[in-house]
């Protein structure tokens, strides 16, 4: 996944970075071409009013542009400075010159050798060049003598100009565009494989999860199936030689077993049924606060065969929520169970209900031993025990409070473990002080 994103990244930014470096050199260019225009303009209208009608026009040209050499003649360098300032248009070191008649035979030209030979085949910018002389543009318009009526053409002149130095920009942005892209693509490397790892660690930990779940579901479908066998194997000979007191035991441990197993089954089907979304057209309005009533209600035998008594402390009533009805009872019987159970003889659980802004809050504190720290974040996980040998002494599955945490997050809400709310300074709760579960959900109101 990593070489994926790496591989359209890097094509995105190369593609980015070519049409970018394409832009800058035909602005460059596009400013060379103008430079080059504005010369040939500048000179034909300072050789206008100097070319004959007829005849040779070299030593006209030659007066106006001292610095041109007329064809068969000697080439001579400007005699003075204010010739040279005055011909600073037509250096030869940065310019070459070329004056044409109508047919294409040449009249003047700067000194020197001439880079490219180009005739005059239409007007406009021309780029050639070879390895020798180097890229060169040439420029190439149309001369009109003053006398002529109209816009007869009386020749061409060209003005040509080295492009080594857009060569030698268009060299810089490759080196330092590559430079750059290595360095990015390094970096979106390395923030790939970072991306990858985060995006990749959920699934590796749900891959683990589910590891960890499909062995525990073996783990706790075998027990109770190696139970049934074992008895049923070691009755079988001998049932018929039995009491039917002995006969009676075996039966119910054989039916305990099954209930059991029966039981499990039951909650990991609830459980997969929870992971799915809560379909909006099944959404009622229930009432929590009688739900809460009736699971007291029916709790209140267990408690009191525990000797664990049940108390309601902050209430409020009507508590109105979207949602299922029956699964906010498997909620409550679920967390009030779980609260009975680790409670000791003659201890309390208190219940409260109260509204906090646009939620409303169900707290369940028991008297128990507490959660310690290292475990808090584990309690809400299938099969998770703190106590296995009391658990399974009390028929515990480990899959109450997945499924109270399951019902919840499908009614849009949650579940935290605090401590006792009447302590001056709360904190998670402590191994010995109890512990608090609350449940809040969105109110309907």
């Amino acid at each position: 996944m990593a070489g994926l994103s790496l591989l359209v990244m890097g094509s995105l930014l190369y593609g980015a970075g070519w049409a970018m470096g394409r832009l800058l050199l035909q602005t460059k260019q596009g400013a060379i071409q103008r430079e080059l225009e504005t010369i040939a303009g500048t000179l034909h209208d300072s050789l206008r009013p100097s070319l004959p009608e007829y005849g040779p026009a070299s030593l006209n040209i030659a007066a106006v542009l001292p610095g041109l050499c007329p064809v068969r003649e000697p080439c001579r360098p400007p005699a003075d400075l204010i010739h040279r300032h005055g011909i600073s248009a037509s250096d030869p070191d940065r310019f070459k010159l070329r004056v044409l008649d109508l047919h294409g035979g040449l009249i003047a030209r700067s000194p020197g050798t001439m880079p490219l030979e180009t005739e005059p085949g239409q007007t406009g910018l021309v780029l050639a060049g070879d390895r020798a002389a180097g890229p060169w543009g040439t420029y190439t318009i149309h001369l009109h003598h003053a006398q002529a009526p109209g816009e007869a053409i009386w020749g061409y002149l060209q003005v040509s100009r080295s492009l080594a130095e857009l060569d030698a920009e268009a060299d810089r942005l490759w080196w330092l565009g590559h430079a750059v892209f290595s360095l990015a693509m390094l970096v979106m490397a390395l923030a790939s494989w970072w991306l990858a790892g985060l995006a990749m660690a959920p699934l590796v930990e749900a891959y683990r999860r589910q590891e960890q779940f499909s062995a525990d579901v073996a783990h706790e479908l075998r027990t109770p199936l190696a139970n049934l066998l074992a008895l049923v194997e070691a009755e079988r000979s001998t049932i018929a030689e039995l009491p039917a007191s002995r006969t009676a035991t075996s039966l119910d441990r054989v039916l305990g077993q099954g209930r059991r197993l029966q039981q499990l089954i039951a909650d990991l089907l609830l459980l997969a049924n929870l992971e799915r979304p809560f379909p909006q057209s099944q959404k009622q309005v229930c009432n929590l606060a009688e739900i809460s009533a009736d699971v007291l209600e029916e709790c209140g035998e267990a408690a009191a065969e525990a000797q664990v008594s049940l108390e309601q402390k902050r209430w409020m009533s009507p508590a109105r929520v979207l949602g299922n009805e029956a699964e906010l009872g498997r909620l409550l019987i679920n967390l009030v169970s779980n609260a009975i159970q680790h409670s000791p003889i003659g201890g309390r659980i208190e219940v409260s209900l109260e509204q906090r802004g646009r939620e409303i809050k169900l707290s369940i504190h028991d008297s128990g031993p507490g959660i310690p720290a290292a475990q808090r974040q584990q309690i809400f996980d299938r099969f998770t025990r703190l106590d296995p040998a009391r658990s399974r002494s009390q028929r515990g599955t480990g899959l109450g409070l997945a499924i109270a945490q399951a019902i919840a997050r499908r009614h849009g809400g949650g579940i935290s473990v605090q401590c006792n709310p009447a302590q001056s300074n709360p904190v998670q709760s402590n191994s010995g002080a109890g512990s608090c579960f609350c449940v809040t959900l969105p109110s309907a109101d």
